[in-house]
């Protein structure tokens, strides 16, 4: 890790083709739960400048999605049904994006999550997401 990567953030084990196209993204599990992280670089931005709101709303669904399949019995599979982002301040690049959620509810049909982004502690976006829990096929 570099200096860009702020201490106690591991290169994430889970990604994906999406992950992997927007990423590095890190990761930090602590007594709040898993957070997120991604150093914002200029392909994250808009032609503005300013972070792109798909990359806040991407961040947002994972972190509130792997946090309800930590909180589940059953270790489910989460399929995203509602995500309400709001744009509350904008990011740049070179910003540290840290995505963390907070489960309302994880039920055994559709989970709740309240996720945040910030920038050295200030609030960028923040979502509320529902996901319906798939049973994994054996």
């Amino acid at each position: 890790m570099g200096a860009d990567v702020p201490v106690g953030f591991e290169p994430s084990g889970r990604t994906g083709p999406f992950l992997d196209m927007i990423g590095p993204v890190y990761t930090r599990t602590g007594e709040h739960g898993i957070l997120l992280g991604l150093r914002a670089r200029p392909e994250h931005c808009n032609a503005r400048g300013f972070v792109h709101a798909a990359v806040l709303a991407a961040l947002l669904d994972v972190v509130c999605g792997r946090n309800c399949a930590e909180r589940a019995p059953s270790r489910p599979h989460l399929l995203t049904v509602s995500l309400t982002v709001d744009y509350v301040a904008a990011a740049q690049d070179g910003d540290w994006l840290e995505a963390s959620a907070t489960v309302t509810r994880a039920g055994r049909r559709l989970a709740f999550a309240d996720g945040r982004v910030e920038v050295a502690g200030k609030p960028v976006a923040k979502a509320s997401a529902v996901f319906a829990v798939a049973t994994p096929a054996p």
